[in-house]
């Protein structure tokens, strides 16, 4: 498995290469395994490791062999593949790089616009996995954007849309509209689609995609949605909420953050869907029994009371607003520590004008990977965020640079008091040392 390990880090030197060209070719040579199983799509700009984890659950409790694909991971590549209520193995992970590791060097040695690239590898061992162990449903989290993603190789019954917000914006487009477009790719012949999204633009997009291919849409307030949330703070949610088939009434649900509601209703009826094709439907009692134990990892995660710290890996404006909001909302005028790192690649700006507007210390630092923005960088752009806004508010944030997170976390504790919140965001990658 180390060795696994090690060959997938060395891998990311080919950085992203849209296109289908190499997972279609390395999948044609092990045999199409991509073909031998069913697939829920999941693409958005952010809860789509949460919708995929909670479709895959509820399906995997209906007696349905289930798995899933996500990305990126916090601490280990195997928590990227889940099957029938486990993630993978490390053994049985490394079994599967085996298998598919003569058809990688096969690949390489093709003109196809160079190597085969680390996401590409991963996703076709899902596949491979998928057949390995018979699943009837793999739930797919595309990795970026859609028309050119490996996962979009698959051909899913059941598509579901998140939102769409302004990201990966030199591969994907500089507007809503253009990132829509790459991400209803996605949608093939006669799927049945679902989104969350109630943005008018990115609406007309996907219609007109589903009217193309002859799928069918269902839309959130419409065909279905919240009908009633109960907020019970730290503790989560009791929901009423419209699925295609009927409501479901009284569903306690644990997991915090405003978004989360929003991100269930989207899985159950993404489950819904699939579980009606084969003339099957959501059981209340099952459903009921699998909700309070979902457990999503560095999603405005409370990892530890007293101090409380957050852990969230918010990473674009959208996700820091939203995590922005959530902390507000649950701790109010208590003093809040932020440790913030972001990677170079993402719209840092944005991220840092709502986080120092709740900040009452602000810890600034780069966490391992090579990606990060250099801390003495993000220093120099919060102090000049923070002048910049001394004449429209009052911004009162003392800042501090760590060299590293952990070392954040540690001074964060050091300086903390019993009643104060520390907060870790900025990126996943962030998370990888201290969440565990």
């Amino acid at each position: 498995y180390r060795e696994v390990i090690k060959y997938l880090d060395d891998c990311l030197i080919f950085g992203i290469k849209p296109g289908l060209v190499r997972i279609e070719k390395i999948l044609q040579l092990l045999g199409n395994p991509h073909r031998k199983t069913d697939f829920i799509h999941i693409v958005g700009t952010n809860g789509k490791t949460s919708t995929t984890k909670m479709v895959a659950c509820i399906l995997h409790n209906h007696g349905i062999r289930t798995g899933y694909h996500i990305s990126p991971h916090i601490s280990s590549y195997t928590e990227r593949m889940w099957i029938c209520g486990k993630e993978v193995p490390e053994k049985k992970f490394a079994g599967v790089f085996d298998q598919i590791y003569p058809y990688i060097e096969q690949v390489n040695k093709m003109d196809l616009d160079g190597p085969i690239t680390q996401f590409e590898i991963i996703s076709a061992m899902a596949f491979k996995l998928a057949e390995n162990e018979g699943i009837d449903v793999m739930v797919l989290e595309a990795g970026m954007g859609g028309r050119w993603d490996a996962t979009n190789i698959a051909c899913s019954k059941v598509v579901g849309l998140t939102g769409v917000s302004l990201e990966h914006t030199k591969i994907l487009g500089n507007t809503i509209r253009e990132i829509t477009t790459e991400k209803a790719e996605v949608i093939k012949e006669g799927a049945m689609v679902a989104t969350t999204s109630i943005d008018p633009e990115v609406l007309e997009i996907i219609t007109k995609k589903v009217n193309d291919t002859g799928s069918t849409l269902f839309l959130s307030g419409k065909d279905f949605g919240i009908q009633k949330k109960v907020d019970l703070g730290l503790e989560g949610w009791i929901l009423v909420i419209k699925g295609v088939n009927k409501v479901y009434k009284n569903l306690k649900f644990h997991l915090i953050g405003q978004y989360q509601p929003l991100n269930l209703s989207l899985a159950l009826i993404l489950s819904e869907l699939y579980l009606k094709d084969g003339k099957r439907e959501i059981i209340d009692e099952k459903l009921k029994e699998i909700l309070p134990g979902i457990r999503i990892r560095g999603r405005f995660e409370v990892i530890r009371k007293r101090p409380v710290v957050v852990a969230d890996a918010a990473h674009n404006p959208e996700g820091i607003e939203n995590f922005v909001e959530d902390i507000v909302r649950y701790f109010g005028e208590r003093k809040k520590i932020m440790i913030f790192a972001v990677l170079k690649d993402k719209n840092y700006e944005k991220m840092i004008e709502s986080i120092i507007r709740v900040s009452d210390i602000l810890i600034l630092t780069s966490s391992s990977d090579r990606r990060s923005l250099n801390s003495r960088e993000l220093e120099k752009i919060t102090k000049n965020k923070i002048k910049s806004f001394k004449s429209q508010s009052r911004i009162k944030c003392e800042i501090y640079r760590v060299d590293n997170v952990e070392n954040s976390v540690r001074f964060a504790l050091k300086i903390s008091g019993r009643n104060d919140i520390i907060c870790i965001t900025g990126s996943i990658t962030n998370l990888s040392s201290i969440i565990n």
